[in-house]
């Protein structure tokens, strides 16, 4: 457990950094830049501590310690562009850590890491879907496309975890293999689309539903699907800390949207059709 949570709540300060630095990078310079190409290597070894915490907690412990990466951000936004956070942002962060701890003490045995055929499958589908929805999303300007994209880049960066379970375990078969290549197509994906998004709406709108829907799908997919478990007796205390650090994390998405102040030198919002 220790292991697991120590991986996960440094890969969180890695994807926060990386965050506010993929804010800026795609409203001054676009989707190509060699900024960006620093934040995917950023993303990179925040993945590999990520693949550490998988194999040792369940996968809701798992997200919701990768999702105290606001809290890096929030801190570091605030001070990139030099205005304390409001005292709603200090009890958001404090209930993210309280919930946290309850949701450590609550976590029981980690489930299978074998994926079925069916599981693969709908993997992939899942990809086809979102990226489908993405390119859809993507033809509408303003700030419900960004909202959108959001949402479709937390269900892209949700999926990456739950593929990520394959090489806890793994094998040179197609049991492995086959669900572990999933992990690049999501994280590409969910890069992309939250890139797209970044550009076209306040942060606060994109990370809203993108820190809820990768925090909770893979939280949901890890109990139905791959039996992680909890405590006996111990399921309103899981369900609290779950409760008090989602919360937490859309609240301090709002100490997130000062980046919308960050200078944009050159940008023109019609250059998307060139960049992405």
């Amino acid at each position: 457990m220790v292991i697991g949570l120590g991986a996960a709540l440094l890969a969180a300060v890695l994807f926060g950094v990386a965050a506010v630095v993929q804010a800026i990078a795609a409203r001054r310079y676009g989707l190509v830049s060699w900024m960006m190409a620093g934040v995917a290597l950023i993303y990179v070894l925040g993945w590999l501590l990520h693949l550490v915490s998988i194999t040792f907690v369940p996968l809701y412990v798992a997200q919701v310690g990768i999702a105290a990466s606001l809290v890096v951000t929030a801190l570091l936004a605030a001070t990139v562009v030099g205005e304390p956070l409001a005292p709603r942002h200090w009890v958001a962060i404090g209930a993210m850590f309280a919930g946290l701890v309850l949701l450590v003490l609550a976590a029981g045995p980690i489930g299978s890491t074998h994926f079925e055929t069916e599981h693969t499958l709908v993997l992939y589908l899942g990809a086809v879907v979102t990226l489908a929805l993405g390119l859809v999303a993507r033809r509408f300007n303003g700030q419900a496309s960004g909202v959108a994209l959001g949402a479709l880049a937390g269900i892209a960066f949700g999926g990456s975890p739950i593929s990520t379970r394959a090489l806890v375990d793994p094998h040179l078969d197609a049991e492995t293999i086959l669900p572990a290549l999933t992990v690049g197509i999501y994280g590409l994906l969910g890069f992309w689309l939250s890139s797209i998004a970044l550009r076209r709406a306040a942060v606060t709108a994109v990370n809203a539903p993108l820190i809820l829907l990768e925090t909770v799908v893979p939280a949901i997919v890890g109990i139905a699907v791959f039996g992680d478990q909890v405590r006996a007796g111990w399921w309103p205390v899981a369900l609290t800390g779950f409760a008090l650090s989602t919360l937490g994390a859309l609240v301090l998405c709002g100490a997130e949207s000062r980046l919308e102040h960050v200078e944009q030198p050159g940008f023109e919002p019609a250059s998307e059709q060139l960049t992405g």
